[in-house]
C-alpha cells in the first residue's frame, strides 16, 4: 500500500472516530444528562431506573472512552507519519 493511500484511509478512520466521539459525547451530555442521580421517584418495583437512548448511559460512556483511546492512538500514528513535514514546517517558520 502506498503512503498516500495509507494516509487517506487513516484520515477516513480518524474522521469516523471523531464523528463517533462527537455523537457519543452529545448523547451523554444532552440526551442522557446526569449520572443516574437526581431523577426523583422512578415509579415502583418494575420501572427501569436506567436512562437509555438506544443503549444505557454506562454503555455510551464505554463507547465514548473506547473511541477516545482509538482516536488518540490514530492521532499519534498520524503525527509519526508526518513527522518530517512537521519538522520542516517548524524550521521554515523559525527562519522567517
Amino acid at each position: 500500500m502506498r503512503k498516500a493511500e495509507f494516509n487517506f484511509w487513516l484520515d477516513c478512520i480518524l474522521f469516523l472516530t471523531g464523528t463517533g466521539l462527537a455523537l457519543s459525547g452529545f448523547v451523554r451530555w444532552f440526551i442522557l444528562p446526569g449520572n443516574g442521580g437526581g431523577y426523583g421517584f422512578r415509579g415502583g418495583q418494575w420501572f427501569n431506573p436506567l436512562p437509555t437512548f438506544i443503549f444505557p448511559r454506562a454503555i455510551w460512556s464505554d463507547i465514548h472512552k473506547f473511541l477516545a483511546v482509538v482516536f488518540v492512538g490514530l492521532v499519534v500514528v498520524h503525527i509519526v507519519l508526518h513527522w518530517e513535514w512537521l519538522v520542516a514546517m517548524f524550521r521554515s517558520l523559525r527562519q522567517k
